[in-house]
């Protein structure tokens, strides 16, 4: 099994697991709740026309997202096993399929969390892994952006400070017993693991995370690039056509090019994705399925090109490669996405993966921190801390 977000199954789709609610923030935003809290919603689909007997357990993971020794019973108030029973058949679709969304329950402990979705109660018939945060909050945590200290980065990269106050716990060693991870934009391929601390007061309980060691530094990469499938019935934003062939609804997007040289200043939802059907009455269970085509003109590669973003967890694999076409000197990629509004950008092997779309201390990003404890004796990291920054936001 992988602890990390992934689908085991080609015909589960738009899995999402979010902060509950209705509107465009919950379902951009990180899931992480509290301690005691039940706001996280759980939802996926499955294209098929008949529902499915699936379960859900939860497994508690220490900071780098091994298992860690806590039993469920130590985490949990009931049983770990939940039957997913809220489903809905879709409606007006062409592609059937059935939604199917599930609560997450309360914890007892601060932590990694990897929600794992299977059928028939058999557990090796894996469907779904998903990860989440739940947190306490004993330690006060800042964070801030500046420029990178390298003089070659300086425009292209953007530098994390980090400081940390624990007086609310006991930390006999805190150079070793903390764990500061920061991530940007919710993405696994920009997350920075256990920060080294630069300076430490324990008289103060006081730790600085403030280095001039590359780990500090992220790319500020671009502003995403986005499009509108929000209709079939006309064209939106960045959708050059959109047709009906063999039964399947079909979108080409408009042919993209390298912004490398050009800061893309726009706003854009840092590579999330949120479903939206503006024609449908019944929201996320009236919205296509479509068949939505990438070209990315650019001089043919070596290194392999990928289009990703939250809708593909980040993943760098056969479904997100884009292949070369010699007749239109350009790189395609066909991806089955559900109708509503993306974020993507594209990003290559080697040295340079942000050669293509450009990396730019100005752009305009969400990090999180992310605080980890390890007890003295303890069977798991908890997470005693969480703190978000928007930097450059311009809302």
């Amino acid at each position: 099994m992988q602890y990390n977000n992934h689908t085991y199954d080609a015909n589960i789709r738009t899995v999402r697991l979010n902060p509950a609610g209705n509107n465009v923030q919950s379902s951009i935003a990180p899931p992480v709740t509290k301690v005691g809290q039940s706001n996280l919603m759980l939802s996926f689909d499955d294209l098929k026309e008949d529902a499915d007997y699936y379960y859900v357990y939860f497994v508690h993971c220490n900071a780098n997202w091994e298992p860690s020794n806590l039993r469920p019973n130590m985490f949990l108030k009931n049983y770990n096993e939940f039957e997913i029973t809220d489903f809905e058949f879709s409606q007006e679709a062409k592609q059937q399929y059935v939604n199917y969304t599930f609560t997450i329950p309360s914890f007892e402990i601060s932590g990694n969390y990897l929600a794992v979705v299977y059928r028939n109660r058999n557990k090796k018939d894996l469907v779904l892994s998903q990860r989440f945060y739940v947190y306490e909050e004993n330690t006060s945590v800042g964070i801030s952006v500046q420029r990178s200290t390298e003089q070659i980065h300086r425009v292209n990269n953007q530098r994390i400070e980090v400081s940390l106050n624990y007086a609310g716990l006991k930390a006999v060693d805190p150079r070793e017993q903390f764990k500061i991870v920061v991530r940007q934009n919710q993405r696994p391929d920009l997350t920075r693991y256990k920060l080294p601390p630069t300076f430490i007061d324990e008289n103060a309980q006081f730790i600085r995370y403030q280095g001039l060691d590359e780990v500090f530094d992220f790319p500020g990469t671009n502003e995403f690039r986005a499009f509108d499938l929000s209709t079939t019935t006309f064209t939106g934003r960045r959708v050059d056509e959109i047709y009906m062939s063999n039964r399947r609804v079909v979108a080409q997007l408009r042919t993209d090019a390298p912004l490398a040289d050009t800061y893309l200043q726009n706003l854009d939802i840092n590579g999330q994705y949120y479903i939206r059907d503006v024609e449908g009455q019944s929201g996320g269970i009236s919205a296509e399925y479509v068949y939505t085509n990438f070209m990315l003109k650019i001089p043919k590669s070596d290194e392999k090109v990928y289009v990703v973003g939250a809708f593909n967890n980040w993943q760098k694999n056969s479904a997100s490669l884009m292949k070369y076409n010699e007749v239109e000197e350009a790189y395609e990629a066909e991806i089955l996405l559900k109708q509503g509004w993306y974020n993507y950008s594209y990003i290559q092997e080697g040295a340079n993966p942000f050669g293509i779309d450009g990396s730019f201390f100005e752009t305009e990003n969400l990090y999180e921190v992310f605080v980890y404890f390890s007890p003295m004796g303890g069977r798991g990291d908890r997470l005693v801390g969480y703190s978000q920054l928007g930097y450059n936001t311009r809302r």
